[in-house]
């Protein structure tokens, strides 16, 4: 069960049960187990404005008809299978599939003949055309998206479902900065892998420059505190952010991203230098934009082969604090 931290529906009453279903403004008809249910009708809803979270969990058979909604919804099916119905097509969705997307104001279905468990993710459409608009570098009013591919969409699946466990474990403090990241995150999954314009865009090279490049790079190193959205790499560096992705991968063999969190790292390396109590790691980690604690600590040693802990003496005695690697630039040529 995930979301737990967020409870907001436990029953058992056949009318409660419809009354939530309803209450989400989608449902037109239900179709439930006659008599009383002897199974828990569960929900578990965290909602951060452009992205939310629903898990649902119910182990008797129920049928849903569902309005047009205004927001984009992906159902990532974590037990049996449910059977969508959409535009004219059923398609199942299984513990195996990447998902199934629901485009906004588009009517549809759901029948789950076992019950089920399944985690809703959603999105609001402007949020979307906003980052493809600063993806491509020109305004998009249309926002063509196709349905997740088992094979090789799962990552959204992953991403999400990582958020979600997350939110059931992160510290307080971190929690708006693991917001930002997964929104973000989530977002570009969307996009990159199931928006047609992006994915048509990306067929055409993008023409690098070391200036527009240079912006963004002074950006992140003054601001690696701040979350990076793709709207601001197209703002700093006046090109597609697209085009920004192209010239990290092309210099840095990185995401603008990753690049930012070594940068993190190289700042919170310097920072634990100054510290002698344990619990300042913590500290070090949120004060430089990390979204959790585990986060930080896999990360921190993954980079520099130890634990963030402080070990001044230790240091000392080794003749003083490693250098963290900077990213290294590649040669033309080599």
């Amino acid at each position: 069960m995930l979301l737990q931290s967020y409870p907001e529906l436990r029953t058992r009453n056949r009318d409660v049960i419809e009354a939530a279903l309803k209450a989400s403004g989608y449902s037109t008809r239900i179709e439930l187990p006659a008599g009383s249910s002897t199974d828990d009708f569960i929900v578990h809803r965290a909602a951060f404005g452009e992205v939310g979270l629903t898990f649902i969990g119910y182990d008797s058979p129920v049928a849903i008809e569902v309005n047009p909604g205004n927001d984009i919804l992906i159902g990532f099916q974590i037990r049996e299978v449910s059977q969508v119905a959409l535009r004219g097509q059923v398609m199942e969705n299984t513990v195996s599939d990447a998902g199934c997307l629901i485009p906004h104001q588009s009517p549809w279905s759901v029948r789950n003949p076992r019950g089920y468990q399944v985690l809703i993710l959603r999105v609001t459409p402007d949020s979307l055309r906003r980052k493809l608009s600063a993806l491509l570098g020109a305004d998009r009013e249309r926002l063509d998206l196709r349905q997740p591919c088992a094979s090789v969409d799962r990552v959204l699946r992953d991403v999400s479902l990582n958020f979600a466990r997350e939110l059931d474990v992160v510290d307080r403090q971190f929690r708006p900065s693991l917001v930002a990241s997964s929104t973000e995150d989530i977002c570009m999954g969307i996009l990159t892998c199931l928006s047609e314009q992006y994915l048509e865009a990306e067929r055409s090279s993008a023409a690098p420059s070391a200036v527009q490049l240079g912006r963004v790079e002074q950006y992140i190193v003054a601001n690696y505190a701040k979350s990076l959205t793709v709207e601001t790499l197209a703002e700093i560096s006046g090109v597609s952010a697209r085009s920004v992705f192209g010239h990290f991968r092309s210099r840095y063999d990185c995401t603008p991203h990753q690049y930012l969190e070594r940068i993190r790292l190289e700042m919170s390396y310097v920072k634990l230098l100054a510290c002698r109590d344990q619990n300042s790691v913590g500290l070090v980690a949120l004060d430089c934009g990390f979204q959790s604690l585990r986060h930080f600590e896999q990360a921190y040693r993954n980079r520099f082969g130890e634990s963030p802990v402080p070990k001044l003496v230790e240091r000392s005695r080794r003749g003083g604090p490693r250098k963290p690697a900077r990213p290294v630039r590649k040669r033309k040529g080599g």
